[in-house]
């Protein structure tokens, strides 16, 4: 059962429906993607719909907190009849479903404009030098701690490898064209959890190496396939993404008495603990930090939000044994209420 979908014109809409739609004030200047439930649809062309509360000043409101759209700007329909079916996993699936994964095969770097060195001070503290170039930088830094020499550039783009890395790709034998100016990254955490791309673009400086991977929307274009939208993805976001839209695959098991089965929700946390990222851990002895420190080139929520995606997976599982005074508990509340927001 399809819970919810995209919209087409053709879409029927009934009172109670809830809907999300693109709104533009021409008066003050301000849209965007606005959530609301329509109050009445008797004109086909002109659906009268009440906005949830808190998404636009007070005055942009009329005195019946009511405002009239086309059909033609909703861009999500949740039918009234559907919603009590939604939950976290669904909306994800939905969001995330085409979303295709490759390995980086090729990188065409051009304009290089800053080399940066990170390390750990004697505080503990993460700290950042900046050369002039690479070269400098090599010769300045301990060999040993090379791998934490970055070089950013103003522009990059690259090809990634015409191999399958899940079932639903269908590209399969063709490479996939990716560039700097589409690279962006998903809302997970923050004020609003929207599991969506945000709509900051093109600020990953340091482009993937070869053979990690990336993830995104694919069209296609004039030249061929290309990612409209893509990031730099961890194995833990891989692990994830295969939870919720391909549950069945072989990733997701292990072999016991000679034969496969599911992992346990257990052993799949453990595979999505981003822990080894964080090195602001303080478990961790300051040598031992200063030691180990090293750059991940990869999405910016797992190296930030070390256990993000066990969160998520808790909003959707509920499983036992997180403890609510770690933070796990509220972000399960939110999440759910930020993205179920029509229940």
């Amino acid at each position: 059962m399809n819970s919810f979908s995209n919209t087409s014109h053709n879409t029927i809409y009934e009172t109670g429906d809830y809907i999300e739609f693109k709104y533009f004030n021409s008066a003050t200047l301000t849209g965007g993607i606005l959530k609301g439930k329509i109050t009445n649809c008797s004109n086909p062309d002109l659906l009268e719909v009440n906005p949830i509360p808190d998404q636009l000043p007070d005055r942009e409101y009329n005195y019946l907190n009511i405002i009239w759209i086309s059909p033609s700007s909703i861009t999500k329909h949740y039918p009234r009849s559907t919603i009590k079916h939604l939950s976290v996993r669904l909306i994800l699936k939905d969001l995330w479903k085409l979303f295709i994964f490759r390995e980086v095969k090729t990188i065409k770097a051009k304009d290089p404009y800053l080399v940066t060195y990170q390390y750990v001070n004697n505080s503990g503290f993460v700290r950042t030098e900046k050369y002039r170039n690479l070269s400098e930088a090599q010769r300045k830094v301990p060999y040993e701690n090379n791998r934490n020499i970055e070089v950013h550039y103003r522009d990059y783009f690259g090809f990634s490898t015409d191999q399958t890395i899940r079932n639903n790709d269908i590209y399969y034998n063709q490479e996939i064209f990716f560039s700097k100016k589409c690279y962006g990254e998903l809302n997970l955490d923050g004020k609003t959890i929207t599991g969506e791309f945000s709509s900051r673009r093109g600020f990953k400086t340091v482009p993937p190496r070869a053979k990690q991977y990336i993830c995104g929307l694919v069209e296609h274009g004039e030249k061929g396939l290309f990612y409209r939208k893509w990031f730099i993805c961890s194995k833990e976001f891989l692990t994830l993404w295969t939870m919720i839209c391909e549950p069945d695959h072989f990733i997701l098991k292990q072999k016991k008495d000679g034969k496969y089965v599911t992992k346990t929700l257990s052993d799949i946390l453990k595979d999505l603990d981003g822990i080894h990222y964080d090195v602001t851990n303080s478990d961790i002895l300051l040598v031992d930090k200063q030691n180990q420190f090293r750059i991940y080139n990869i999405e910016n929520q797992i190296v930030y939000i070390p256990d993000i995606y066990q969160k998520v997976v808790q909003a959707m599982f509920n499983p036992r044994g997180l403890s609510e005074s770690d933070g796990l508990h509220d972000y399960s509340e939110k999440i759910k209420r930020d993205l179920m927001w029509m229940k």
